[in-house]
């Protein structure tokens, strides 16, 4: 039976541009497209960016976590990267964990923006602000 939390990946379902900057000034431009996998168990989300000069793909899988009562996250990068994180959802707040990244945005309307951060030296920085727009 498919848990009723699913519904809260609903705004995510689509296509979008995804523009923004890093914290070192450089331009963030490309596309995220998230569409259900057949059955609607499980999201897959496509990212398609250039970092400065620096193509970035990824192919991400999200599911809900019942036990935890958590979305789970496992990415695929283009460089051959596995990244794991968790995922919550709370109105309009998206956050996501992982060991070495972290995100804090809001959903508005069309648009998600948010902040990406990186633990480096033993502590959080600041990495790329970023705008999703449908």
């Amino acid at each position: 039976m498919r848990n009723e939390k699913l519904k809260l990946l609903e705004p995510f379902i689509g296509h979008w541009r995804t523009s923004g900057n890093t914290v070192d000034g450089n331009l963030v431009e490309g596309t995220d497209i998230y569409e259900w996998v057949e059955g609607e168990f499980f999201l897959m989300h496509k990212v398609s960016v250039q970092i400065d000069d620096q193509k970035v793909s990824a192919l991400e899988i999200i599911h809900y976590d019942d036990m935890d009562d958590i979305f789970r996250a496992q990415s695929f990068g283009n460089d051959g990267s596995i990244t794991i994180s968790s995922m919550k959802i709370m109105d309009d707040i998206i956050l996501i964990f992982g060991d070495n990244e972290r995100f804090q945005g809001n959903f508005k309307g069309s648009r998600i923006k948010g902040v990406w951060e990186r633990f480096v030296n033993n502590e959080w920085q600041p990495w790329m602000k970023i705008e999703l727009i449908k």
